[in-house]
């Protein structure tokens, strides 16, 4: 990485690449959802032309897009696939996939990590359990935020005006007779999940299918990922999946703890 010394008196003051400012400005992301151009002004220490220019370059490329708010900016579609394609191979190949698998034997039920991504949960880790019936999520599989125990978690954890901007965004697809289509019927559900710190599903994505979900934390508590579970009614009601939250909250905890050393 090359980087200029312009002298100033006795002081060198060292200015930093277009490539640096601009892996500077994506890495604001990792801080926030979302920004201004008077952020990047302030952090990267930029003045107003150098920083319109930095961000309608990285919109120009996908790694930025246009927010929900006017005038901030978020993830774009191409950083988006870039960080689920990291993510999903950083996970398979480490302690955390382990970490599932044990859950799946412990709970003798599929269960998943996923991310949101737009409007949907992308599941990039699963581990299958040896019952048959089993639901498996794929990675790279998704779903929608509406209907799944997983969706109900991040929706319930974003800031509210993203989430009345989701809602407004319904009534959405009726993918089984038990689906909540109802703006005002989901945001009740995702009161809920905010106060019990869980959420619960009973054949709202696939009918005979009952699902639990819990948060999965950085080291500052931020929502990262969300910890799913599935089983079919045969095996499983919902009353029996409430009963394993806390082992679904206690390998959350691993998760982070592995993750980021907490």
């Amino acid at each position: 990485m090359s980087e200029a010394d312009i002298q100033h008196g006795s002081v060198k003051v060292k200015e930093s690449s277009p490539t640096e400012r601009a892996f500077e400005a994506l890495e604001m992301l990792s801080r926030r959802p979302n920004f201004t151009v008077s952020d990047v002004m302030v952090e990267l220490d930029l003045p107003k032309t150098s920083a319109h220019r930095l961000v309608n370059n990285l919109e120009a490329f996908g790694y930025l897009e246009n927010g929900i708010e006017s005038g901030k900016y978020q993830a774009g579609q191409r950083l988006l696939e870039l960080a689920l394609g990291v993510l999903s191979s950083s996970i398979y190949q480490s302690p955390v996939h382990s970490l599932l698998m044990e859950l799946a034997r412990k709970t003798d039920e599929t269960c998943s990590l996923g991310i949101i991504k737009g409007a949907d949960v992308i599941y990039v880790d699963s581990a299958k359990s040896k019952s048959p019936l089993t639901l498996y999520f794929e990675r790279g599989h998704k779903a929608p935020l509406h209907c799944t125990s997983s969706g109900r978690i991040f929706l319930a954890n974003m800031p509210d005006k993203l989430l009345e901007a989701y809602l407004l965004s319904g009534p959405w697809e009726q993918v089984t007779p038990n689906t909540i289509i109802d703006p005002d019927h989901l945001k009740r559900e995702v009161i809920k999940t905010r106060e019990t710190g869980y959420a619960i599903n009973d054949s709202e994505f696939v009918v005979g299918v009952v699902g639990a979900a819990v948060p999965v934390f950085d080291n500052e508590q931020n929502v990262i990922a969300c910890l799913s579970l599935s089983a079919p009614h045969v095996r499983k009601n919902l009353n029996d999946m409430v009963n394993l939250i806390t082992l679904l909250q206690a390998t959350s905890d691993k998760i982070t703890r592995v993750m980021f050393g907490a």
